[in-house]
């Protein structure tokens, strides 16, 4: 076994091949083995040591008792594995990184629910949709005295990257809301009984040229190498 911890990701059958590299990258640069989990596998047998649940399309809305938006597109597929993976790994208290659609997941695996736009829900939502306002764009968040999030950035405020259309709206059971806009929008969630189970809808992957967002990807290799430590010691 390497001593590497192996940190599973989640992508799409095919595309997001970006996003799953910056992932990919910032999990090595942390000390994990990234292992790649998508439907197109057996992926309920993979054996892993931490999980990060990446973004993408939308979750099919009736997952959280809403309906679908027509011509919108969906894979249920990877809603079914990943699913699966949130709620195995929060019962097992496997530690978790979900990210954007990922956040979204762990929150309707947990029973919560959706906004489908934020448009007319929040104020001050005129994001950008174009590639370099993904890439330059930043909007401040406020995170939550106590909290994980607030522990691995280490500040109250940070500024963040912008790359969704949906937001958070019922937390889930069990979850806590630990990172917000000032309009509102949900940015990080967490289920503070567990290791590091934690739920962002930014996109740390893609800023870690910041020693803050790198963090986030080092602590929850440093919660799996420590939970395989544990497991690996002889019982009394």
């Amino acid at each position: 076994m390497t001593d590497r911890p192996i940190v599973g990701i989640t992508k799409p059958e095919h595309g997001d091949n970006l996003a799953y590299a910056a992932i990919a990258l910032a999990v090595r640069l942390a000390g994990g083995t990234p292992e790649t989990l998508t439907t197109g596998m057996s992926w309920r047998e993979a054996p892993i040591d931490a999980l990060v649940i990446g973004g993408g399309s939308d979750v099919f809305p009736p997952h959280y008792d809403q309906e679908a938006i027509e011509d919108a597109h969906y894979d249920r597929g990877r809603d079914e594995m990943e699913m699966y993976w949130a709620r195995t790994a929060r019962n097992t208290d496997l530690p978790t990184l979900a990210i954007c659609r990922g956040a979204q997941v762990m929150n309707v695996a947990g029973g919560g629910t959706l906004h489908q736009e934020l448009e007319g829900v929040f104020e001050d939502v005129d994001y950008p949709s174009t590639l370099p306002g993904h890439i330059l764009y930043r909007k401040e968040i406020d995170t939550t005295d106590g909290s994980l999030i607030r522990d691995i950035l280490g500040k109250a405020t940070v500024r963040v990257n912008s790359i969704h259309k949906q937001a958070i709206a019922k937390i889930g059971k069990n979850l806590v809301i630990t990172a917000q806009e000032a309009n509102g929008v949900v940015q990080a969630i967490e289920d503070p009984s567990k290791t590091f189970y934690l739920g962002v809808q930014f996109h740390p992957e893609f800023m870690t040229y910041r020693a803050k967002f790198r963090r986030i990807f080092a602590r929850l290799v440093e919660a799996a190498y420590e939970a395989r430590t544990t497991s690996a010691q002889p019982q009394s």
